[in-house]
């Protein structure tokens, strides 16, 4: 799962207090800029919020993130403790704790956490998507598949299924042998986002287990073209190696040996 798209979402809609009007104000200042990714101007913002109002549970939901765009997950951790005893109850915080104890593989601090989200709010797919990733890392496969299952479904709710999502449930059944099912998630998937690399690729790795390397090549072939910030162009390339030395195309695997070899080198 993409860290930016998670941390590019919308927030979760705050009452305005009375008391904490201009605290707001420039909360939702800073989560303009954040959005906009302009960092430095959205740390003053927040500055701003937090010297009117301490304990605004969404300015320090939204420093957090931005602690963890910047790479700074001790920040992160810091503004997350702050937000949950200001509000225990809020899903959003719980929610990003989690998160970050998932980023952080510390998936026995994540499990918890984001088990507490969910029960806070049923209808967040966010949650149940990284309870399902942490409770895969964990080798609990029923429950991964459940939540992730739930996720898609809470998504569908909504009106708008993220293909990652269908990827990332996809990538799982793969693991399993389940290919008929996880090439249904990939088709889904890229019904919504026809030029999306990693659902080229994840159909390119489908097509090779199931001993079709000329349509795999194709598939990473066509991912290796689109542009994207999952799958790297290494990953893709190593697939494209196999494929072509699956149906006897040593050049082609040969040259694809060599921009891998290539991409090593300082």
């Amino acid at each position: 799962m993409r860290l930016a798209c998670l941390l590019l979402c919308a927030a979760a809609v705050w009452a305005q207090a009375p008391g904490v009007s201009a605290a707001y104000r420039a909360y939702e200042k800073a989560n303009a800029l954040f959005v906009a990714r302009k960092f430095p101007d959205c740390q003053a913002a927040l500055d701003e919020a937090l010297r009117h109002d301490p304990k605004l549970v969404p300015a320090l939901t939204l420093q957090a993130k931005l602690a963890m765009a910047v790479n700074r997950n001790d920040l992160a951790r810091q503004s997350l403790n702050q937000a949950l005893a200001a509000d225990p109850s809020s899903a959003y915080a719980r929610f990003l704790s989690g998160f970050l104890y998932h980023l952080e593989n510390d998936l026995q601090l994540a499990l918890p956490e984001l088990e507490k989200a969910r029960r806070l709010n049923p209808r967040d797919p966010r949650a149940a998507l990284y309870l399902g990733l942490t409770h895969e890392s964990l080798g609990r496969t029923d429950a991964a598949i459940a939540s992730y299952e739930e996720a898609i479904r809470l998504e569908a709710a909504s009106g708008k299924v993220q293909a990652d999502t269908l990827l990332t449930y996809g990538r799982l059944l793969l693991l399993l042998g389940r290919l008929e099912d996880c090439a249904k998630l990939i088709d889904r998937a890229l019904r919504l986002e026809p030029n999306s690399r990693d659902a080229h690729y994840e159909r390119a790795r489908l097509l090779l287990k199931q001993g079709e390397p000329a349509a795999a090549a194709r598939e990473g072939e066509q991912a290796l073209r689109l542009g994207g910030v999952g799958i790297t162009e290494g990953q893709i390339r190593y697939l494209l190696v196999r494929a072509y030395q699956a149906i006897g195309d040593e050049k082609l695997a040969s040259q694809h040996a060599a921009a891998l070899r290539a991409a090593e080198k300082p």
